[in-house]
């Protein structure tokens, strides 16, 4: 029997950063942005930057936090090529399809359910339409 060598796996490293060394806020906007704007995951960029998920994470939600509280942040697009903003566009347009599928499937269900609730139990739930208020 021939024994069948592993594949060994190659870490991307594409910045040389050391270890315990303190992010500055620039670049923690810089990698949230990048992973807000699509351009690259949240795995990825803890790859590229050799910076733990968990913090990039907690740098996103306390960006999000200061933009929800009005504290001015000077956010800075990034610069994207042709072919990533396409890329962009057509994730959002594939991302708000689904969602509107979603919605028209909530919406086919929903009456459904008021018109098997309207047969069995004999309650009109819906309005009519030009009635008026009491």
């Amino acid at each position: 029997m021939k024994a069948i060598p592993l594949k060994s796996k190659r870490a991307v490293v594409l910045s040389k950063r050391k270890p315990f060394q303190r992010v500055d806020e620039k670049t923690k906007l810089k990698i949230v942005e990048e992973i807000k704007s699509g351009l690259i995951s949240c795995k990825g960029a803890s790859r590229k930057y050799r910076i733990p998920r968990n913090s990039i994470k907690a740098w996103a939600g306390k960006f999000n936090l200061t933009t929800l509280l009005n504290e001015e942040i000077s956010l800075q697009p990034t610069e994207m090529t042709q072919n990533q903003e396409s890329r962009l566009l057509l994730r959002k347009i594939h991302e708000l399809t689904k969602a509107l599928e979603l919605s028209q499937l909530k919406n086919i269900a929903l009456e459904t359910m008021i018109e098997v609730a309207e047969s069995d139990f004999h309650i009109k739930i819906k309005k009519k339409r030009g009635t008026k208020q009491s």
